[in-house]
């Protein structure tokens, strides 16, 4: 579930990278774009986070004891 969450992230800020690069966008708007693709990229980073942990578990686990 959260992969598909990263995923789907991922391509929403691409989508807003490329609309504010096009320079199309009056500055308001612009700006409320840049701000929900900052929340989308804590967001991903809080999924990452949360494989961080999962992934030293692993390995620990990996070179026993």
């Amino acid at each position: 579930m959260e992969d598909q969450k990263y995923f789907n992230n991922i391509h929403r800020i691409e989508e807003i990278i490329s609309q504010i690069d096009a320079g199309k966008l009056p500055p308001d708007e612009a700006k409320k774009l840049y701000e929900t693709g900052r929340a989308l990229i804590e967001e991903c980073e809080a999924i990452l986070n949360g494989y961080a942990g999962s992934i030293e578990e692993i390995s620990i686990n990996a070179s026993g004891p």
